[in-house]
């Protein structure tokens, strides 16, 4: 993709360009504002490159679809529909049957962790419990891909911890494409097979780290605390430029 213009005209994102692997987890890091979202956004479909194209197994994407799901960090439920509706909104839409759906729904609630919690609101769940539905719901389209524009950023840090953890046991089970946006290079060295960092805006790639470690990853490892530490210091010259 070569490039993205927001509103006013502003250049997001100049030359970006890398491939995923099927089944691969990608952490997007890079400056405040420098154009994470706005690229999640363009391979979800929801925003569209002034030039340049973004390729799914081949075909073009100019739109959103169900091969691709998104998860955001302010969870987006509906919150008059339950946690079962919620998840069941995809096939709905796709005009799968109830009780197909429910099915679908009941076999994510399971894979997430809410049993119990099925036919609760929004409103009587913690931040933690609605992003476990948030991500039931994108898988229950089935996607090729899921994106996440840092889910777990508005948690406290306890709760962060543990859905890095419940996530990476959801990508081990379901195998999906992960492409993960997030400000923690702490949490990209915990969840990622590889590490994108983009510059400050226009966003291009500066750097990509390569994460080796088994897991479930030790924070304290000596290696994992080299490559925090050489993707922190890449990312510090990035903010200390823009604001030079």
């Amino acid at each position: 993709m070569a490039g993205s213009r927001a509103e006013r005209d502003v250049e997001a994102l100049r030359l970006v360009s890398f491939i995923v692997k099927d089944g691969e987890f990608i952490c997007l890091v890079g400056p405040t504002g420098c154009g994470k979202t706005t690229l999640l956004r363009i391979v979800a479909g929801l925003e569209q490159p002034t030039s340049g194209a973004v390729l799914l197994d081949g075909q073009l994407i100019t739109e959103p679809g169900p091969d691709r799901g998104m998860v955001f960090q302010e969870f987006a439920l509906l919150p008059w529909r339950t946690v079962v509706e919620n998840i069941e909104l995809g096939p709905e839409i796709q005009g799968v049957g109830h009780e197909t759906r429910r099915n679908v729904a009941d076999l994510y609630v399971g894979l997430v962790g809410l049993h119990g919690f099925e036919n609760k609101y929004p409103r009587e769940l913690s931040g933690g419990m609605k992003q476990r539905a948030a991500i039931a719901r994108s898988l229950a389209n089935d996607p090729k891909v899921l994106l996440m524009d840092e889910p777990f950023g508005s948690l406290d840090a306890q709760t962060r911890n543990i859905m890095q953890e419940e996530l990476l046991g959801i990508w081990s089970k379901t195998k999906k494409t992960i492409i993960f946006v997030t400000h923690s290079v702490d949490e990209a060295v915990y969840l990622a097979d590889r590490i994108i960092l983009l510059t400050a805006r226009p966003a291009s790639v500066r750097e990509t780290f390569e994460v080796r470690l088994p897991r479930p990853r030790d924070r304290l490892h000596y290696e994992f605390v080299n490559i925090r530490a050489e993707a922190l210091m890449a990312l510090s010259e990035e903010v200390r430029g823009r604001s030079s």
